[in-house]
């Protein structure tokens, strides 16, 4: 009996040891806050990556609901830095659920989750958390947008790890955004009180340094999980001569005029008619970090998400001063009149897709390089084909490159 005994208080200790060890393990048990909890490597995840594409004008406005699938209210807008790329925070108006009219709380957007199939934004708050959230007022915009008050919005979501993006110094170095936090862009603290409404910079002007228009804003692309502005959609048609024109642009590519009224491009008509650019029916998928890296890549921007795929060999191509870039295309009459013909040939023929009409054009001194990824080799084999009747055949070097997709058995 004594010996049956001493067996069940052994294991009984050894159950309990074996408990508190996993207690001591688990995140949630940590004090020191230097482990990297399922959670934060999720955030983590989520910043260096592309999660989603959404458009501002369809974010804005859309319905907000928690995960008991109460309606907590709507987008009112969005606080929007556009030289550093960053989605500040997400100003809701919560009218009628906490028992008010109208009232504006500011959400960090990573503590918002977009259901695409259900059309709406959740957000893990219930209705009491809402009611002591931190309030923003339009009128006193500068001050909900400094630093202390960004700070209580996220630290009150648990959004801290996101909270990362503000310099106290100077963010600009020899004309150049500073960078931190891997590469990635800073907000001056000095500059939070510019910090604008999406609704608002829609239907900006958008002009060159040579103070030619190139277009207005039409729209902007969103990441919230990862707090960033994926692109800028600007109505280029008019500047191109192409009508319902668009083309989008990284917005850290973008700076504002003294008066921040007026946003500048450092490009020409020939760069930007060479720049992946996309009728007005017919968006591509910009969340495909292929199409986007490409967008990044026509301008000289690092992208500040990475797509999982390993592009060394690309990225040391694309860098390389011997290799053609869209920059490089020539600026005689011949050469860009060879580079609008091409492109307009393979815009008219029908059965192109998206990647196809926006393979890079690069004409210098006659020869033309073609570059970029298209959806077969049929497709490589029509641009390519387009391309020898235009510039003839020696004259082109063809080095676009097949999608890999299970339909092409790779």
């Amino acid at each position: 009996m004594t010996r049956k005994l001493q067996i069940i208080i052994s294991t009984s200790t050894a159950l309990i040891l074996a408990y508190s060890a996993l207690g001591q393990d688990t995140p949630n048990a940590r004090t020191d806050g230097a482990a990297l909890t399922p959670d934060r490597a999720l955030r983590s995840q989520r910043r260096d990556r592309l999660n989603d594409a959404a458009k501002a004008s369809d974010i804005i406005g859309i319905t907000v609901i928690n995960n008991q699938n109460e309606k907590l209210g709507k987008v009112e807008d969005l606080a929007v830095d556009m030289e550093s790329g960053r989605i500040v925070q997400v100003i809701l108006s919560t009218g009628g659920f906490i028992g008010v009219g109208d009232t504006l709380i500011a959400v960090p957007p990573g503590a918002l989750h977009h259901d695409i199939a259900g059309k709406v934004l959740r957000l893990d708050a219930g209705k009491e958390k809402l009611a002591n959230a931190p309030k923003f007022e339009t009128s006193k915009w500068a001050e909900c947008s400094d630093a202390n008050h960004l700070s209580a919005v996220y630290s009150y979501y648990g959004e801290e790890p996101d909270f990362n993006f503000i310099q106290s110094g100077d963010a600009v170095v020899d004309g150049q955004p500073k960078k931190a936090d891997g590469g990635k862009c800073m907000i001056p603290a000095s500059r939070l009180s510019q910090v604008q409404k999406a609704s608002k910079l829609m239907g900006t002007p958008v002009k060159n340094l040579q103070d030619e228009k190139l277009g207005n804003v039409e729209n902007l692309l969103v990441d919230l999980p990862s707090g960033r502005v994926v692109a800028v959609i600007i109505s280029s048609g008019g500047f191109l001569g192409m009508d319902d024109e668009l083309s989008g642009v990284p917005p850290t590519a973008l700076r504002f005029t003294t008066d921040r009224d007026t946003l500048q491009l450092d490009t020409s008509k020939e760069m930007l008619g060479n720049a992946p650019h996309f009728k007005a029916n017919q968006w591509p998928d910009f969340a495909q970090p292929d199409y986007a890296t490409g967008v990044y890549r026509a301008y000289k921007v690092d992208p500040y998400f990475t797509n999982g795929a390993d592009n060394t060999a690309r990225n040391v191509r694309d860098r390389n001063d011997r290799t053609l870039t869209p920059l490089d295309q020539g600026n005689s009459h011949s050469d860009i009149g060879v580079t609008a013909q091409i492109r307009k040939e393979i815009i008219a023929s029908k059965d192109m897709s998206v990647d196809a009409q926006n393979v890079k054009i690069i004409t210098k001194d006659g020869r033309v390089t073609l570059r970029g990824p298209v959806n077969s080799a049929e497709e490589k084999r029509q641009v390519g084909e387009i391309a020898d009747r235009i510039a003839n055949p020696g004259n082109v070097d063809n080095q676009l490159e097949v999608k890999l997709t299970a339909s092409n058995g790779n």
